[in-house]
């Protein structure tokens, strides 16, 4: 208990002691001191006091009573109220000192929680003394009525109650729902008649009902308090207990217990693969495990728990090892923490005593960090809510650990699932729904269904031809005419193209055809010329060189001859030019040698379709070709004309995969049919359609799922 600076009255007090003892001795509220008697003329009473002094004095008392009544209704702190009142009380009678003492419990003693000057009474210093006060409470206690003791009453047997002092004690109960709870001692000097006595006790009880009083609020208050306390920790108990994940109780321990304790940072420490690691903070996500304070935490919280006893540091280091005070003192410098609290984390025994937890041959399993940036007061309520946390958090990661610590877990959990249907409560439904999926998966593997393969394509006309540019140039005639009824003859010129560079060679070409031929008739002329034997050779060499170089170049000329004449884009066959306006797409253009220009196809031969099988059904395309001697048949709908089906059979499958629009590799296969079937105006080369491929049967099971298991095979096969 606080033992407060003591009370001492000023020389004004010292005066007026008389006449406040005589003021106290009756009512409060009255204007007149019976037993005394006033003369007119000289402003005293008959007894020699001065009139306004006590008046004074009276308003003296009543401020100090109604400052003890504002105390009642603004003090919210115990200690704070009662150093206030036990003051204001003791000078209001004028007395030598005084104490409150107070019980939590009904069957707790009474503690001293504040005095006015006891330690200038005997009892400070008398064992004896103080046995028989002690008693003495506790019988004022039981009577629970206002008492007034004289001095050195009773006898000295230390086991009887008495008063050992020489001053009048006077008790008020302080009473709660007609419980004493406390007491209120005043130690007042003797001497004073019975009229005054009973003044004092009678002023004294009216102030102890203004302090039961405050107790009451006090007591509802506190009751107000411990509902949301142990409703947050309802709270915190379920959520902690909501699960086994370690490091999901480490997180919601360290965000939830932070508002029940009610300090500014709760750590939550836990041992990661053999190594101590801060695992959650409150009021953060995720961990910046490089940051030097979290580093330095981490190292005081080794040293802690090496030593494994609780840290409680609020600025004295005096008791702490200097392995921990160096660590401390490092993260301290860091944080700026005021008060910090390291506490190892164990696991409970079956016997959850304070000895069992302080026991060291119980390993830690994490540890509880309490911090506070501001205040650096550690008091017993902060204590508590700790060590109900640490209880909570204790049993909860224990759990947490030793589960998630078992050979196998998820293993056995996967058992334990696949076992729970086929308990007796489970049986007769499980039964069913087994049975169920047995019939399901016996309608899937045994029931035949026709097996297709899907496939696009397009139609073709069976005699095709593709018009090439066989030299590269500007196309600057299209000779074929816009309407479609037109045919064209094989060799007939369907437009004509320009090549400057060609012409220009051409010319050059010519030209120097000209000069050799010029020169070639002047080594002529000159050999019917006479000359001497050595010019006549000479001019004989140059004139074979010369008729060779002609030669040369008039085979260079009919190759470029042969070449411009292949400027003219002919017809490689009778037929049809289907492109679409020829005119607009090709007239003045350029063109590169081997440049697609047009397609002239037969109208009067066969038509067939060309479709494009996926890689991915290719392979059963080819097995079920090579299990059946007859050509597969063939379905298929024109997309122009879809309400219409179509029969025909497969001839042909090219097995050289190459790209073909959005389904990857696919190979080329023709399908003939007959081409009565479909409507004239409707065979149109490039017309898209959807064929299926007749396969024979397969279970229907294997027909709708195929797809889904070859891409399970081929995403996960090859994996392991």
């Amino acid at each position: 208990m606080k033992n407060e600076p003591t009370f001492e009255r000023t020389d004004a007090e010292n005066t007026t002691t008389d006449s406040t003892a005589q003021f106290v001795a009756t009512d409060a509220n009255s204007d007149k001191i019976p037993g005394r008697f006033l003369h007119g003329k000289s402003g005293k009473f008959a007894d020699g006091i001065d009139s306004d002094l006590i008046t004074k004095t009276k308003n003296q008392i009543r401020s100090l009573v109604s400052e003890i009544a504002e105390l009642s209704r603004t003090a919210t702190d115990r200690t704070d109220f009662f150093r206030g009142f036990l003051i204001r009380t003791t000078s209001a009678l004028a007395s030598e000192g005084g104490a409150v003492w107070l019980a939590d419990e009904k069957n707790q003693p009474l503690e001293l929680v504040y005095h006015v000057n006891m330690e200038q009474i005997s009892l400070a210093t008398d064992p004896v003394a103080q046995s028989r006060h002690s008693q003495l409470l506790n019988k004022i206690r039981e009577e629970n009525e206002p008492t007034l003791i004289p001095p050195n009453s009773g006898t000295a047997d230390i086991a009887e109650a008495g008063n050992p002092t020489d001053k009048l004690l006077l008790f008020g109960p302080l009473v709660v729902n007609n419980q004493t709870v406390g007491l209120v001692e005043i130690f007042q000097r003797p001497g004073a008649g019975p009229t005054t006595q009973r003044g004092y006790l009678r002023f004294l009880a009216q102030m102890c009902e203004i302090a039961s009083d405050f107790l009451k609020d006090s007591k509802l208050q506190n009751f107000g308090q411990q509902q949301a306390l142990w409703q947050q920790l309802d709270s915190f108990v379920k959520s902690i207990h909501n699960g086994l994940d370690p490091d999901q109780i480490a997180y919601v321990l360290a965000n939830e217990s932070r508002r029940i304790i009610g300090c500014d940072r709760v750590s939550v420490v836990l041992n990661k693969s053999g190594r101590w690691q801060i695992q959650a903070v409150s009021g953060l996500d995720s961990i910046e495990r490089r940051a030097d304070q979290i580093k330095k935490l981490q190292t005081l919280t080794r040293a802690v728990i090496k030593g494994q006893e609780p840290l409680w540091y609020s600025g004295d280091d005096q008791n702490l090892s200097p392995q921990i005070e160096k660590r401390l003192h490092e993260y301290i410098d860091k944080s700026h923490t005021k008060m910090i609290a390291v506490l190892p984390l164990k696991k409970p025994t079956d016997s959850s005593t304070s000895e069992t937890k302080q026991n060291s041959n119980v390993k830690p399993i994490g540890a509880l960090i309490v911090e506070q940036l501001k205040d650096s007061t550690i008091d017993g309520p902060l204590k508590r809510r700790v060590e109900v946390i640490c209880d909570h958090s204790e049993s909860a990661l224990a759990n947490a650990v030793e589960h998630n610590s078992l050979f196998l877990l998820p293993l056995w959990k996967t058992i334990g699932k696949m076992l729970q249907p086929f308990s007796a409560a489970q049986l007769p439904k499980t039964v069913t729904i087994l049975s169920v999926l047995a019939g399901i998966i016996a309608f899937f593997v045994l029931f035949p269904y026709p097996f297709t393969l899907s496939s696009n394509g397009q139609l073709k006309p069976q005699i095709q031809n593709e018009v090439y540019a066989r030299i590269g140039g500007i196309l600057q005639e299209v000779y074929v005419q816009e309407n479609d009824g037109e045919r064209v003859k094989q060799n007939d010129v369907l437009a004509r193209m320009s090549n400057n560079d060609l012409d220009v060679q051409i010319q050059n070409l010519e030209g120097k055809i000209n000069q050799t031929n010029e020169q070639i008739r002047k080594f002529r002329s000159a050999q019917s010329q006479r000359l001497e034997r050595y010019d006549s050779i000479m001019l004989d060499g140059e004139l074979r060189n010369s008729e060779e170089e002609l030669a040369s170049l008039n085979r260079e000329l009919e190759l470029k001859k042969k070449q411009a004449n292949e400027l003219l884009v002919r017809s490689p066959a009778d037929g049809f030019v289907v492109n679409w306006q020829v005119r607009k797409n090709l007239l003045k253009r350029p063109v590169d040698r081997g440049q697609n220009l047009m397609t002239v196809v037969d109208p009067d031969g066969g038509w067939q379709l060309e479709l494009e099988i996926p890689e991915r059904r290719l392979g059963h395309l080819l097995k079920c070709t090579r299990e059946n001697d007859e050509p597969l048949k063939v379905s298929f709908a024109l997309v122009s004309h879809p309400g219409k089906e179509f029969k025909g059979e497969l001839t042909q499958v090219d097995e050289k995969l190459q790209v073909y629009g959005d389904d990857g590799n696919c190979a080329k296969a023709i399908v003939s049919f007959y081409n009565d079937q479909i409507p004239a105006d409707l065979l149109k080369s490039g017309t898209r359609v959807n064929a299926k491929l007749q396969c024979g049967t397969r279970s229907i099971g294997y027909v709708w799922f195929h797809e889904l298991f070859e891409t399970v095979q081929m995403t996960y096969k090859y994996w392991f």
